[in-house]
């Protein structure tokens, strides 16, 4: 997740269903922006807009590839593990989890390698 990620609109976008829908699509399996709209049965722009969206809060990855042909696609991956929303006497502390990016994920397992 984005530092400047605001708890509110990512609220706001999880209670979009079409967002809801892609994050499920892709929690497993990574999917093209025409696979996500088979999937989940919405239009091509629908699941464009949704998909800018999450990855610009970082509930989703994107990866580019380039085809045989020298085109390139993306295919997206959730990274939203867990949202845990707290009622305390302050207000609402809200802890949002997402998978650690691969390359640092990389970088984590050398540094406790090396004991840094």
């Amino acid at each position: 997740m984005t530092e400047e990620s605001d708890p509110s609109e990512i609220f706001a976008t999880l209670d979009d269903e079409y967002a809801r829908d892609i994050l499920v699509a892709t929690k497993t399996d990574r999917l093209s922006a025409k696979e996500l709209s088979d999937e989940c049965d919405m239009s091509r722009p629908t699941v464009s807009r949704r998909v800018t969206r999450l990855v610009e809060q970082g509930l989703l990855e994107e990866y580019t590839h380039v085809d045989p042909g020298g085109r390139h696609y993306s295919e997206y991956e959730a990274r939203l593990e867990r949202i845990e929303v707290l009622l305390q006497a302050e207000g609402f502390d809200v802890q949002i989890d997402v998978r650690a990016d691969p390359a640092d994920r990389i970088t984590t397992i050398f540094e406790e390698m090396r004991g840094d």
